[in-house]
């Protein structure tokens, strides 16, 4: 082990005892009532700290993990492959995906040129073919969290829910509420109250989404804040994207993006904001939960954030891929852009542990998710096993230290290098390219 981790936390590279819940001993002795899982665990912890194991093993049971430590016997064997938690993405825009990597002129013409057509269309079975594959897209690259925003339509909002049930994955989802250049005029809030009386669950969150200040009336606006109240739900819109989209608020409100929110009710301890990237000081004194998105960021020319100011806020800071804007929907390739634009500015930028952690127990902080973002018991057994030899590269010195190998997993780590991923302790499906696609989308 290399020294200290920085703003990561300190990296244990053993365990001096492994963790167990309470409950694991009087089971252990029920055959089938614990999958064991073996291979080299690496997690954060919640405590600040991290875990490496190398020759380690996960008891999951129903689900959820009950020991991490050391054993002879396992059910699984999935050595000498790395094991870490799931990403989570905490905003992606489930219809957009099929317009990942349209060169835009800027963000409130692409909006208008690209991505509201799409989303009219994004209905019946168009929507349930393209959002099953997300699903499967998200969770081949190791993603098995996320605060998703589907189409305007409804029944775009029913199937999501659907699937993420399917697949056992915790989400936020929502519909992004507008009634100012709509592409389809409805009882908004009415239609979203009804959606989240249906849907809204512990592992999956009905989250009020006003698409962004200029897409609403300030009467929709109130009434997402006096629903998001009413119903105790999470908030999730964008804030301080782009230039021209902030004049354009501060024209049509008389005043700014985050007074508009705040006077809406829209600002409230779980409330997320994407990016942030052109933010004050009092800005950054409102906000408690941020998703960066510095892909996207880039994609459409916004900017780039201040990341020693958001990072001295106190907010939790999380990671985005914000697709479509974003190319794809890899945390990995997330994490490397965040460390090479902050490399380069004033003020320190993220490390290795900093980026790990905020792609894992980071974004389940931001989701308001207790049992999710590291290989602890009592959280959902959600993790990714990577190919070992795809991580580190051949005539890696034996004694690497667990530092070293978090910085390869941030800078190598990528969809290539993820053999298996694990919801709930189930093996997901194969990724959608294994598949041959018979027939058009609808």
């Amino acid at each position: 082990m290399a020294g200290d981790a920085g703003a990561g936390g300190r990296i244990v590279p053993r365990m001096a005892s492994p963790f167990e819940s309470e409950q694991t001993a009087s089971k252990r002795g029920t055959i089938g009532a614990v999958t064991v899982f073996r291979g080299h665990i690496l997690s954060p912890l919640s405590n600040g700290g991290w875990i490496e194991l190398r020759d380690g093993t996960l008891e999951v049971e129903d689900g959820v993990i009950v020991s991490v430590g050391s054993a002879e016997k396992h059910d699984v064997d999935l050595r000498p492959n790395l094991i870490i938690p799931g990403f989570v993405d905490t905003h992606a825009h489930v219809p957009q995906l099929a317009i990942c990597g349209v060169h835009p002129d800027g963000l409130l013409s692409w909006l208008r040129k690209w991505v509201y057509p799409l989303e009219a269309e994004f209905q019946g079975g168009r929507a349930r073919e393209l959002t099953k594959w997300f699903f499967r897209e998200m969770l081949a690259n190791g993603t098995t969290s996320a605060a998703l925003l589907t189409s305007a339509w409804p029944e775009s909002v029913d199937i999501c829910f659907e699937l993420a049930r399917e697949y056992g994955v915790h989400a936020w989802i929502g519909p992004p509420l507008m009634d100012i250049g709509a592409y389809r005029r409805a009882r908004v809030l009415e239609e979203a109250e009804e959606l989240a009386r249906r849907w809204d669950s512990k592992r999956q969150r009905f989250a009020v989404t006003p698409r962004f200040a200029l897409s609403c009336s300030e009467e929709l606006l109130q009434g997402a804040g006096d629903l998001a109240r009413a119903l105790d739900l999470p908030v999730q819109t964008h804030l301080n994207e782009n230039p021209d989209e902030i004049r354009e608020v501060r024209h049509r409100f008389r005043r700014s993006y985050i007074e508009v929110y705040e006077d809406a009710g829209l600002v409230r301890p779980n409330s997320l904001f994407a990016h942030c990237v052109w933010m004050g000081k009092r800005d950054w004194k409102k906000v408690r939960r941020v998703s960066h998105c510095p892909g996207s960021n880039l994609f459409l020319k916004s900017g780039i954030m201040d990341w020693p100011a958001a990072t001295n806020s106190g907010a939790l800071i999380s990671l985005g891929s914000d697709v479509g804007a974003g190319p794809d929907l890899s945390i990995y390739r997330v994490m490397r852009q965040a460390w090479s634009i902050h490399a380069t500015q004033k003020g320190q930028g993220p490390g290795p542990e900093e980026l790990l952690r905020m792609a894992t127990l980071g974004g389940a902080e931001a989701l308001g998710f207790q049992d999710i973002g590291s290989l602890e018991p009592g959280r959902s057994a959600d993790f990714q096993v990577l190919d070992w030899n795809r991580i580190v590269p051949p005539g890696a010195p034996p004694a690497e230290s667990a530092h070293d190998l978090v910085s390869r997993i941030v800078h190598r780590g990528d969809r290539s290098a993820i053999r298996h991923v694990y919801v709930s302790g189930k093996l997901m499906p194969p990724p959608p390219e294994t598949e041959r696609r018979t027939r058009p989308v609808p």
